[in-house]
């Protein structure tokens, strides 16, 4: 499988997939199992990686793709989950954040720093 194919399945994979806990399931089968947090103890824009517990720019984590969800009883409840491979381990991680007026200082730095995944090839 070529690095498009997965993208494209990814992509195939989470469509309707409305519920968190749906998105976060086909993240897991596609390889995406560790956690990506924004670390707060670091400067500005700073990633964790689940697997190996370093940190790095969000610049630096390769996106494979991403989804926004929308609470279902909640508009305004918004999620961001994007399917990241971090710099230092290579392993696949999901990073969960708000979007939108919900959106902390942090999240809404690291939503504006990461890169589009098409910008990559």
């Amino acid at each position: 499988m070529q690095a498009d194919d997965a993208v494209t399945n990814a992509t195939d994979a989470t469509q309707g997939a409305e519920q968190l806990g749906d998105v976060l399931r086909a993240a897991d089968h596609l390889g995406f199992d560790a956690q990506i947090t924004i670390d707060d103890d670091a400067p500005p824009g700073t990633l964790r990686c689940g697997r190996c517990d370093q940190t790095a720019p969000v610049e630096e984590f390769e996106r494979a793709w991403s989804r926004r969800l929308e609470g279902a009883s909640d508009p305004d409840d918004m999620l961001h989950v994007s399917a990241l491979r971090c710099p230092h381990c290579g392993g696949g991680g999901v990073l969960v954040c708000h979007y939108g007026p919900e959106a902390s200082a942090a999240e809404a730095e690291v939503l504006r720093r990461l890169t589009p995944s098409e910008r990559r090839r």
